[in-house]
């Protein structure tokens, strides 16, 4: 379902956007702060919702939708506004619905039901296919509560699923198949064991085989998906979307990184995928410290606390968040936490041959000296 959305506030629109990602019928084609739809107009035809303010410089939201229906009659118009007076002639225009700020994800839900329902979506009684990769690999449909069991014949069979999953959409030649996988063995033998390969994939996701095809085509393979989400590119997605954190924000933004259970295939040891692992994992670091900085910052000790904890587990080496940890802790006078937080990070930059900072070391032992003279 293809959907754009007027409004002229810009913070009203990301929290919208940011809210319809979590349908899986929904595909933003553009948003606009500007009640001009001269430059849309080829995007329109395409469109089967708009999302619309009402209340917008220069011009109203009821008329803006006339000019749009006009554009294209088949579009579906949902009025979102902080006003209830124009409830009445949203309807005369026949709009489907009209929801007034701020939106709930419940009230949103309603709406979105009711589209599926107008459009005829004849995908949406096909289940879906949720591929997680953050952490293990697992395949999951959306109705069942237990993880698909997949029997792989060999570990190249499930390398070799798991690198044309990585390049999902993309043809891979066998070249490069057989360069990554086998480089080590006789060519002949190598190309043998791509296409043995290839067909114990093929064996092993039979029933998924409605949701993931591969493909041979121009000398290579490709992997193709239906009605299937991966966790890793689904979570990208929402977490870049989410702009400044505010109060209004800070929520969705925890529900996001929520999604993110591990590093990617974290358990395998897989050279070629490193370089994502590592982007992914800067990522997650950098959203997670500008999450412990808000709660630092508004004195939420406890969120601020599992916050970093959660950093310093993934990047014990990290200074700023163990030395925000060890304050954390005096300001609680968990006075234990403070030095075995101080001598853990210590020793783990003394094993990668790096000095801790003389800051933190000053801070640690005026607080030591505070300790004693407060205990005489």
């Amino acid at each position: 379902m293809k959907v754009c959305l007027f409004d002229d506030e810009p913070l009203a629109i990301e929290l919208l956007k940011f809210q319809l990602l979590e349908f899986k019928e929904i595909e933003i084609l553009f948003t606009s702060t500007e009640a001009n739809i001269n430059k849309y107009n080829g995007l329109l035809q395409q469109i089967d919702v708009v999302f619309l303010d009402i209340e917008m410089p220069g011009t109203n939201g009821l008329l803006l939708a006339e000019e749009i229906t006009a554009l294209n009659p088949n579009i579906q118009v949902v009025f979102v506004t902080g006003y209830n007076q124009y409830a009445v002639q949203a309807f005369e225009m026949n709009a489907l619905d009209y929801i007034l700020k701020p939106v709930s994800t419940e009230r949103l839900q309603n709406t979105i039901q009711r589209l599926q329902i107008s459009t005829d979506n004849p995908e949406k009684e096909q289940d879906l296919l949720h591929i997680q990769v953050l952490g293990d690999l697992t395949f999951q449909l959306h109705h069942q509560t237990h993880p698909i069991e997949i029997k792989w014949r060999t570990a190249k069979s499930k390398e070799l699923f798991i690198y044309l999953l990585h390049n999902e959409g993309t043809v891979v030649s066998k070249d490069k198949l057989v360069d990554t996988l086998w480089e080590d063995i006789e060519l002949e033998k190598a190309y043998s064991n791509l296409y043995v390969s290839i067909y114990n994939i093929r064996k092993a996701l039979k029933e998924l085989q409605q949701y993931i095809y591969i493909e041979s085509v121009q000398d290579g393979y490709v992997l193709k998906l239906n009605q299937t989400i991966i966790d890793k590119i689904n979570w990208k997605d929402k977490i870049q979307y989410i702009p400044t954190i505010t109060t209004e924000f800070i929520g969705h933004l925890e529900d996001t990184m929520s999604i993110y259970k591990g590093n990617y295939l974290e358990k395998l040891d897989y050279t070629w995928l490193e370089a994502e692992r590592f982007e992914l994992e800067e990522l997650w670091l950098h959203r997670a410290k500008q999450i412990a900085t808000y709660y630092y910052d508004t004195n939420n000790t406890d969120k601020a606390i599992r916050w970093y904890t959660e950093i310093v587990n993934k990047r014990p080496e990290d200074e700023h968040a163990s030395f925000q940890l060890m304050k954390l802790f005096n300001t609680l006078n968990y006075h234990m936490l403070v030095d075995h937080q101080y001598k853990y990070l210590k020793k783990i930059l003394a094993d990668l041959d790096i000095t801790i900072s003389p800051d933190i070391t000053k801070w640690y032992h005026q607080q030591k000296k505070k300790k004693k003279v407060l205990n005489k």
